[in-house]
């Protein structure tokens, strides 16, 4: 991977990320984040005269671990700005802690969730919607490319109309909604039977392979 330096940023990584100076940190989390580097943990050298680093597992186990209850997001179809995205996800979450938000690259956004049960509403309920547009709400990871200009994972709501009532059961659903995508969330009307007909789920659906818009089934 090649990075590209850019030219001048007054602002570190932790400073946009979690919203205060480290100076300022009042509440331990700087010694959470500081750790040793051990012999053998960063190795530099020179690729056709480009400088390389390359860190160790370790190094990168500890730096993921602090990406924990963070997800990334992208208003798809529109531009939004930072501010007004703020102050949309504090009415829509209603979240019970302080967001700490950074604007990256291609209109995506990492959000960093103090609370664990604020950042299970974020993934699990939904579909968000913004302006008329759909908010894409992943869970972090490696493999999230933001110099992509969509997302190749996505989380999708999706229903199953017509399903017999008999195999309104959890992980007989989880099971059917499985030949569409990883299943996140089951609409909880569908355990009660209370709207049956109307049940949901999310799913992550790729989409770089084929729509799946019907499924056979015996009955």
């Amino acid at each position: 991977m090649m990075i590209d330096l850019a030219s001048e940023q007054p602002l570190s990584w932790k400073d946009k990320l979690v919203g205060q100076s480290s100076k300022d940190d009042t509440n331990g989390s700087k010694g959470k984040e500081d750790f040793v580097i051990l012999d053998g943990d960063i190795q530099k050298s020179f690729v056709n005269g480009v400088p390389s680093i390359t860190f160790s597992d370790r190094i990168h186990q500890f730096l993921i671990q602090g990406m924990k209850n963070t997800v990334i997001l992208k208003l798809l179809g529109r531009n939004i700005g930072f501010s007004i995205l703020q102050n949309k996800l504090y009415n829509l979450w209603r979240p019970s802690a302080t967001l700490h938000m950074l604007d990256i690259e291609n209109g995506y956004f990492l959000i960093k969730f103090q609370n664990k049960l604020d950042c299970e509403k974020a993934l699990s309920e939904g579909p968000w919607v913004i302006f008329g547009q759909y908010l894409m709400v992943q869970p972090w990871t490696l493999s999230v490319d933001p110099t992509q200009a969509y997302p190749r994972i996505v989380m999708a709501w999706i229903r199953f109309p017509g399903l017999p009532s008999y195999l309104y059961n959890h992980k007989i659903i989880t099971e059917i909604g499985g030949l569409v995508g990883k299943v996140v969330k089951l609409d909880m009307n569908t355990d009660s039977r209370a709207r049956g007909c109307f049940f949901r789920m999310a799913v992550y659906v790729d989409l770089d392979k084929p729509l799946i818009s019907q499924i056979l089934m015996n009955s």
